[in-house]
């Protein structure tokens, strides 16, 4: 996947902090930050990582970024489809088994959302702790470094 960015420091590992603007989340071809409506939903319009600087990029450059495909729908599958599967699991599980009445089974379905919702969150910390969601500044589409 690839995105434009901006550098906000070049780091003394080869590496660079930018500043990613969040795409938008409702599908409209629109900026968010001009839409009431998504501006009412959004608390933070950049996301801030650190990213390979491969294209010796300054501070102020606008960039292209790119990330690895695999990681990164890896995490989406997981953080956004296990908690639902979890659910349908749990549910379909204590349903089968006449577990009480359909308000259990609905309980027992939450439980599988909400373990879902656990492991999501872990699989996030340790996706950061390990770096897993890798970056790369692959070229630099405008250079605003020395001004």
């Amino acid at each position: 996947m690839e995105q434009i960015a901006v550098v906000k420091t070049v780091l003394n590992n080869g590496m660079a902090e930018i500043a990613v603007e969040r795409e938008t989340a409702c599908g409209a071809a629109h900026s968010c930050s001009e839409c009431a409506g998504c501006e009412k939903m959004m608390t933070r319009t950049q996301n801030v990582v650190t990213a390979y600087n491969d294209a010796q990029a300054g501070p102020g450059d606008l960039v292209k970024v790119r990330s690895e495909n695999a990681a990164f729908f890896k995490t989406a599958a997981i953080v956004y489809l296990l908690p639902l599967a979890l659910l349908l699991v749990f549910y379909c599980i204590a349903a089968a088994a006449s577990l009480g009445g359909e308000g259990t089974q609905l309980l027992i379905g939450a439980l599988g959302f909400v373990l879902g919702i656990l492991l999501a969150v872990l699989w996030d910390r340790h996706m950061k702790k390990v770096n897993g969601l890798r970056f790369h500044i692959v070229e630099i589409k405008r250079a605003c470094s020395g001004m």
